[in-house]
């Protein structure tokens, strides 16, 4: 790489009930990107239009044919990478890496086809049971099923188990995720997952003590290192938005728990993230159900706030946010060669 200073563009925003979070991580990653090799720039992917953020708070749109921007005195802007930071659609779901792909610039996030996969939650479900993945039962429902649901309820009480949960598949942060414990209340939860989504997965309850463990590239273009365990203890039902951003969880990394269920717990994280061929930095999801972890969720594209998950794994190992920062780009370069 030149010694130059890189154009950095940080999406953030989307279409979907992640878009505060989403500005929260892009706030950090521009935060504590190291400035003597990258120049960040906040664009934002509204609905409305995507737009790029100056540093007194101007906005430009930005020209969807080359990902460039004019300024105000008719200077126009490039940029040599895309550090993406956009929860849910249109970034977690795949589609701007595949625009960046078309248009060849170097992004952070996995490509498109991992994150397709990884962001629908039936989907991911399916494909890590075939791989070999302890998972809980699942299944996946289009929204017809609301048509003589109330007929159908004590089926799917019987064939899930109560309590079960009724979760958005194309949804992150637990939104449109509702835990389900009598019959009559299937209703009210399809009805909020398909708020959030056009399919939704209907799945078991595991019983068990929750986990999640980043995975980060070695060194650019390297293979993947697992980070420390996190357990999760939530006062909610389960580790649901509420948990997650309103402080009625614990976060404990690392998790106290012997090294064995610990490598456990990493091996199956860097596994699932061979499996689904993830890039940059993920993470996954466990519950510890019947001594053995079960995997619950991928984040392809995970939190990067004050508060999340991964940037508090990586300190424990001498990891900045900074360093991360730079490791993550430094990986995207390294993938575009």
């Amino acid at each position: 790489m030149s010694s130059e200073v890189m154009r950095v563009a940080v999406t953030c925003g989307g279409y979907s009930g992640e878009a505060d979070i989403s500005r929260k991580s892009a706030a950090m990653v521009v935060k504590h990107m190291d400035r003597a090799r990258f120049a960040p720039t906040l664009v934002h992917i509204d609905r409305d239009g995507w737009f790029a953020e100056t540093a007194d708070g101007s906005r430009f749109p930005v020209d969807k044919g080359d990902f460039a921007w004019t300024d105000a005195s008719g200077s126009r802007h490039g940029f040599d990478a895309v550090f993406e930071m956009v929860h849910g659609t249109p970034g977690e779901d795949g589609r701007l890496s595949a625009y960046f792909e078309l248009i060849g610039l170097p992004y952070t996030a996995s490509q498109p086809r991992t994150l397709a996969i990884g962001h629908h939650k039936a989907w991911t479900t399916a494909l890590l049971a075939r791989l070999g993945h302890p998972v809980a039962q699942a299944g996946i429902y289009r929204s017809d099923i609301l048509e003589g649901l109330e007929a159908q309820q004590d089926a799917l009480a019987a064939q899930f188990g109560l309590p079960c949960f009724v979760k958005a598949c194309e949804s992150g942060s637990s939104i449109g995720v509702t835990r389900v414990d009598a019959p009559d209340q299937f209703k009210a939860a399809f009805e909020a997952a398909f708020e959030a989504s056009d399919s939704v997965m209907v799945e078991s309850f595991l019983d068990g003590r929750e986990f999640t463990c980043g995975v980060i590239p070695s060194t650019p273009g390297g293979s993947p290192r697992f980070l420390p365990v996190t357990e999760i203890i939530s006062d909610n039902a389960f580790f649901d938005y509420e948990a997650k951003y309103a402080g009625k969880s614990r976060e404990v990394t690392p998790a106290d728990i012997d090294v064995d269920l610990t490598s456990d717990i990493q091996e199956r994280a860097v596994m699932v993230y061979r499996d689904l061929d993830c890039s940059g930095m993920a993470r996954a999801d466990f519950i510890l159900h019947e001594g053995v972890p079960h995997v619950v969720e991928v984040n392809t594209v995970p939190g990067f706030s004050e508060i999340s998950i991964i940037p508090q794994q990586a300190q424990v190992v001498g990891i900045s946010p900074t360093e991360l920062i730079s490791l993550i780009l430094d990986d995207a370069l390294a993938r575009k060669k």
